[in-house]
């Protein structure tokens, strides 16, 4: 080969090497975190797409919701081979019901920067109750009634859990729990997760009587209405007295 071609090529290899770093994904997602609590790591891989070693001289630090808990890539200053890749693993603690966007830059040796992203949301879990209220025919007082249901919806993307679940009405005891598929307390609702419960009307009193379920979560409080009428106890015949029958003569 001629030499000087042979220095032209070798001269245009070397323009032609370089070292590209390409950060994936470009932005982290970390979707639905619950309040106060710690994701699984993920990661970002740094890949080194050019023909050159490259050099990793700094990257900004997480702060603040983020941490870095590991990743392959060493702490800065490091390395990369061409074709190479490492990663940088980072977890996400919210601390409240927000978007939290955190921007990281890479500087390379030379003062090139490339820069990726951290994004997550606090969130916490929400009741619904269906239907919000369990209204009852009226009755006697002292008489049962037949079971209502409600259905307790956690309609966010992250559990909670109801600590407390407490029936009261005035009069009291009007309103007896008979069952359903929520457990007794403490208990865990998933995410998108729902349990029922069941009430009988055992009315105390003459006239309107109101309660509620009272429920104490994770993430607030939140109620299920109850309602229904006492009408008086009806007699065994129509002047309250019971009649009884003369003897037979013998």
């Amino acid at each position: 080969m001629n030499r000087v071609l042979l220095v032209m090529l070798m001269l245009l290899g070397g323009a032609n090497a370089q070292a590209d770093l390409v950060p994936s994904p470009g932005q982290v997602d970390f979707g639905y975190q619950a309040v106060g609590t710690t994701s699984e790591p993920k990661a970002t891989t740094l890949r080194n797409t050019g023909n050159q070693l490259l050099s990793v001289l700094s990257v900004t630090p997480a702060t603040g919701v983020y941490a870095r808990v590991g990743g392959t890539c060493g702490a800065p200053p490091f390395t990369i081979g061409a074709q190479s890749s490492c990663t940088l693993e980072h977890t996400f603690t919210p601390t409240g019901a927000t978007t939290f966007p955190q921007t990281h830059t890479i500087t390379l040796a030379g003062g090139t920067t490339v820069a990726f992203g951290l994004y997550g949301q606090g969130e916490v879990g929400y009741l619904e109750m269906l239907p919000m209220s369990l209204w009852f025919s009226s009755i006697p007082v002292g008489a049962a009634s037949g079971t209502l249901q409600a259905t307790m919806n956690n309609i966010r993307s992250v559990p909670l859990v109801v600590v407390q679940m407490t029936t009261t009405s005035v009069p009291p005891g009007s309103f007896v729990r008979t069952g359903g598929t929520c457990p007794e307390p403490p208990f865990e609702i998933g995410a998108l997760g729902g349990c029922t419960v069941q009430f009988a009307f055992t009315p105390q009193a003459v006239g309107p009587i109101s309660g509620d379920l009272h429920i104490v979560a994770s993430s607030g409080t939140f109620a299920l209405f109850l309602g229904g009428d006492g009408l008086p106890e009806v007699p065994l015949f129509a002047d309250g007295f019971e009649v009884i029958a003369p003897a037979r003569a013998q």
